[in-house]
């Protein structure tokens, strides 16, 4: 007998959207089976999903968990760990995470995968994994020859940024010819480097130049975190990957300018992936100007309206690849103890309601179809992070991880209804879709609101990058 069988649904597998009924044992997608036949099997537990949507568990390749805030360094104050973000996470049907493991000088590389990896393990309702990360100008000779040795073990991607973000955090910035000698070691070794793309010299003297005008209100974080900024970076990273024959993923694209360097590097065929935020393709700088507008706020900044529209039509077209969330959970005392362009808090909570959103305002409000609602909800992401087929897709032999949702119905998000943080930035948002069913590897974690998980059991995953995504703009 099956150990789990969701019936009648209408169900996004990557040959389109279908009408069958999925066959789980094992925790694996064993048999996709017409709706309505007699002889389809029975199962130990059963899901009657008629007339709601079953799509693979969404992925956020882009988490941060029990991080100091930059902008809290003095005081020490963490954003929440897994535990808080894979519960709100599972609610609203993502059942994969990604979070960073951060090099600190003096260790061996495995070493920072292995620190992270226990505040995750036996803490996460998701499933996991973990993108290698460098915030110092330099990388010794001798660790990055130990990017071999961690790809190997399973860690496929790696991150680095190109600015300081604020002149008032901690440094984190990688020089250029160091982010170019770990794209030549992550590109060798078959994985993925992820970029934090904002020119540093643009952003600083954008500060001083704010600083001495006295406009430092949030309002004028824009000025600050420019589209300019976004361009100069993104083609000088661009241009190094092409030189080292290296696929690159740009984290958190906020703006037209960079969508078009993307666009065009996709154009020669360069493995080049892009990723938005929900808030970059709803909310705009306008919003800075609301009370405690400091919410909607991770960096970069928010742009212009058009900056806005262009992310809709950027996923539509595919020059976008996924929609993340860079989520920094927290409650709203600490989101808000920052009221400039210099102490801002960035990150937000929203890995809830990420699901819910990507459906309303890409299937309802712009008519894209179902199978792109799951590109960039899943599927891409566990392609460009080496977790395809496995994760990403409901199909014979895939992990059998779904979100079972309720759809054409008018939900009003507000925090009293979440499970991350005390306030969330969509308070008051009207979405036409909801979780109901969260299926992770076959177990149900989340059933019409209730968790039904007694204890949090995700597992790191193995990354493994194929070499059709390393070479050339495979989603």
């Amino acid at each position: 007998m099956l150990d789990l069988i969701v019936r009648n649904g209408t169900v996004v597998t990557p040959a389109g959207v279908e009408r069958v009924d999925i066959a789980v044992a094992d925790g694996i997608v064993v048999g996709l089976h017409q709706s309505g036949r007699g002889d389809s099997p029975e199962a130990a537990r059963t899901v009657d999903a008629a007339g709601l949507l079953v799509v693979p568990g969404g992925i956020d390749p882009h988490v941060h968990t029990n991080s100091v805030l930059p902008t809290a360094a003095e005081s020490g104050i963490k954003c929440f760990g897994p535990d808080r973000v894979s519960e709100g996470a599972v609610h609203g049907g993502t059942t994969t995470l990604i979070d960073f493991a951060h090099w600190k000088p003096g260790e061996e590389l495995w070493q920072s995968f292995e620190r992270k990896g226990k505040e995750w393990s036996g803490s996460s309702y998701t499933d996991y994994a973990l993108h290698g990360t460098f915030a110092q100008p330099e990388i010794p000779f001798e660790v990055l020859d130990q990017v071999p040795e961690v790809v190997a073990a399973g860690h496929g991607s790696f991150k680095v940024w190109m600015t300081n973000t604020t002149p008032t955090r901690p440094k984190q910035k990688t020089d250029v010819g160091h982010i170019w000698a770990l794209m030549e070691k992550t590109a060798e070794a078959g994985a993925m480097l992820c970029v934090h793309g904002e020119d540093d010299d643009i952003v600083m003297y954008a500060y001083k130049r704010l600083q001495r005008e006295q406009r430092t209100a949030v309002p004028y974080m824009p000025d600050a975190h420019n589209a300019l900024s976004e361009q100069l970076s993104f083609q000088r990273v661009i241009t190094l990957a092409r030189h080292v024959g290296a696929p690159i993923y740009l984290m958190h694209v906020s703006a037209a300018e960079g969508i078009e360097a993307i666009r065009e590097a996709r154009g020669r065929e360069q493995p080049v992936y892009g990723e938005v935020l929900p808030h970059y393709a709803y909310y705009t700088a306008e919003d800075y100007k609301r009370e405690n507008g400091v919410i909607y706020h991770t960096y970069p900044s928010l742009k212009t309206a058009a900056d806005r529209d262009a992310m809709w039509h950027s996923l539509a077209a595919g020059t976008l690849s996924t929609l993340a969330t860079d989520g920094v959970c927290t409650d709203l005392d600490v989101k808000t103890r920052g009221q400039t362009i210099l102490d801002a808090t960035g990150g937000h909570a929203g890995v809830e309601v990420r699901m819910a959103v990507a459906y309303t305002e890409a299937v309802v409000r712009r008519g894209l179809p179902l199978n792109r609602f799951v590109d960039f909800t899943s599927a891409n992401a566990a392609k460009i992070m080496g977790l395809y087929p496995h994760k990403g897709a409901i199909a014979i032999g895939s992990d059998a991880d779904f979100a079972v949702l309720e759809t054409g119905l008018k939900w009003r998000i507000t925090a009293a209804d979440l499970h991350e943080a005390d306030y969330t930035p969509w308070e008051g948002y009207e979405a036409a879709a909801r979780n109901r069913v969260t299926v992770l590897r076959g177990q149900i974690l989340v059933e019409d609101g209730a968790l039904r998980s007694p204890s949090p059991g995700g597992r790191l995953l193995r990354q493994s990058l194929s070499s059709d995504v390393a070479s050339r703009p495979a989603c």
